[in-house]
C-alpha cells in the first residue's frame, strides 16, 4: 500500500501534533452533490450503489474532487449486516429502509444467522480495497459499522421509527431476547470491522444513532456494553499504523465519560454539547470528533466562519480535534457551503497548531 500524503486526520485520533486541525464531514459523499445523484441514476438504486464496487468508489471519492477534506469514508450503509442475516434490506422513496422480515420473538432472534463477513459482505470489501487502492495514498479511509443497539432498532421497528415501540417493548419485557440479538449483532460488527481493516480501512467509527433515545441505565446495559465488546475485540495495528476507532452516539453528550472509558481513541460530539465543556470531561483521555450544526451549512459564508471560528476557538490550543458535523450534512445544503466550511476550518485552525 503506498505512503499517506496526508495523515492529520489519523494523527489528531491519536493525539499528536498537526499542522492544521483535520476536517470531514459525516455523509460527505452524498445527495447534496449532483455528481452523486448523476452516479446514483446510472448504477439504478441506494443498493446496486453499494454493492457494485467501481460506483461505491466513485462516490466516496467525489467530494474529495470537490473539498481539501482529510479523509475519505466508505460509501455504504448501516443496514448490510441485517441485510446478510437475512433480512431483506429493501428502500421505498421518501420513506427510507425497510425489511421484508422483521425481528420481534425469541424465535425470530434464533433463527438469525452470524453472517460470514469476508463472503456474505464480500461486495463490502471489495469497496473498500477499491476505494484504497484509488485513494493512493492520499488521504485515509474511515470504515464504519452501526452499533448494535441502532441495527436492532430498525431489524425491530422494521424500518425507521418515531417512537421505537417496538424495540423498547422487546427491551422491557423480553430483555434476555434482546441481550441474545445484540451480542450476535456486537459479534457481526466486530468481524465486519475487522475484515474492512483488513481490506484496508485505517480508521473506523461505530454510528450509534439512536443510543439517544434510551434513558442511563437503558443507555449502559443495551448499547455502550455492546460497543466496548466491540472496541475491545478489533485490531488496532494494522499495516505497520496504529488503527483508530471512533464512537458516536447522537444525543449522548450526557454520557461522555462512560463512553472514553470503553478504549475508544475518539469520541463522537453532535451540536448539543459545547465542544470546551466535552473536552474538559474527557479531552485528556480521547480526541473528541465534532460538533457543529449541520444547518449551519444553510447560512451565507460569513456565518459558517463565525461558526467554525467559535468552535476552534472553543477547543483551543489543545490536540485531538478532529472537526466535523454534529451529524451527517443535509442533502439541500449548497456544496458552495460545504466548501466554505472545509475551508474555514483549516485557515482559520492554523494558529492553534503553532
Amino acid at each position: 500500500m503506498s505512503e499517506l500524503k496526508n495523515d492529520r486526520f489519523l494523527r489528531a485520533l491519536l493525539r499528536q501534533p498537526v499542522d492544521v486541525t483535520p476536517v470531514w464531514m459525516m455523509r460527505q459523499a452524498g445527495r447534496y452533490l449532483p455528481e452523486y445523484r448523476a452516479t446514483r441514476s446510472t448504477a439504478g438504486d441506494f443498493m446496486s450503489l453499494c454493492k457494485n464496487a467501481e460506483f461505491a468508489c466513485e462516490v466516496t471519492i467525489q467530494p474529495l474532487e470537490r473539498y481539501p477534506l482529510d479523509a475519505a469514508i466508505l460509501f455504504s450503509d448501516i443496514l448490510t449486516i441485517p441485510d446478510a442475516m437475512g433480512l431483506g434490506l429493501y428502500f421505498e422513496t421518501g420513506e427510507g429502509p425497510k425489511f421484508k422480515k422483521i425481528t420481534r420473538t425469541e424465535e425470530d432472534v434464533a433463527a438469525l444467522p452470524i453472517p460470514d463477513v469476508s463472503t456474505d459482505l464480500d461486495y463490502v470489501m471489495n469497496a473498500v480495497s477499491t476505494i484504497r487502492r484509488e485513494l493512493n495514498g492520499r488521504v485515509p479511509l474511515i470504515g464504519f459499522s452501526g452499533s448494535p443497539w441502532t441495527l436492532a432498532t430498525y431489524m425491530v421497528e422494521g424500518g425507521s421509527s418515531k417512537d421505537f415501540r417496538h424495540v423498547k417493548r422487546m427491551m422491557f419485557e423480553t430483555p434476555e431476547v434482546m441481550h441474545e440479538l445484540l451480542r450476535k449483532l456486537a459479534v457481526t460488527v466486530t468481524a465486519y470491522l475487522n475484515e474492512q481493516i483488513r481490506s484496508g480501512a485505517q480508521a473506523v467509527q461505530i454510528f450509534d444513532t439512536w443510543g439517544g433515545v434510551l434513558s442511563t441505565s437503558c443507555y449502559n446495559e443495551f448499547s455502550l456494553q455492546y460497543m466496548k465488546q466491540i472496541v475491545d475485540g478489533l485490531i488496532r495495528d494494522h499495516d505497520g499504523r496504529k488503527v483508530p476507532v471512533i464512537l458516536f452516539t447522537k444525543n449522548g453528550g450526557q454520557w461522555l465519560e462512560s463512553i472514553a472509558n470503553t478504549g475508544t481513541d475518539a469520541v463522537g460530539l453532535d451540536w448539543t454539547t459545547d465542544i470546551d465543556v466535552a473536552r474538559s470531561r474527557v479531552g485528556s483521555q480521547v480526541a473528541i470528533q465534532g460538533n457543529m450544526d449541520p444547518s449551519v451549512l444553510y447560512a451565507g459564508k460569513d456565518r459558517i466562519r463565525a461558526e467554525v471560528e467559535d468552535i476552534l476557538s472553543r477547543f483551543g490550543n489543545n490536540p485531538g480535534h478532529v472537526f466535523n458535523l454534529g451529524h451527517g450534512i443535509h442533502q439541500f445544503v449548497d456544496p458552495a457551503h460545504a466548501g466554505y466550511f472545509v475551508e474555514a476550518v483549516h485557515e482559520l485552525s492554523a494558529k492553534y497548531h503553532q
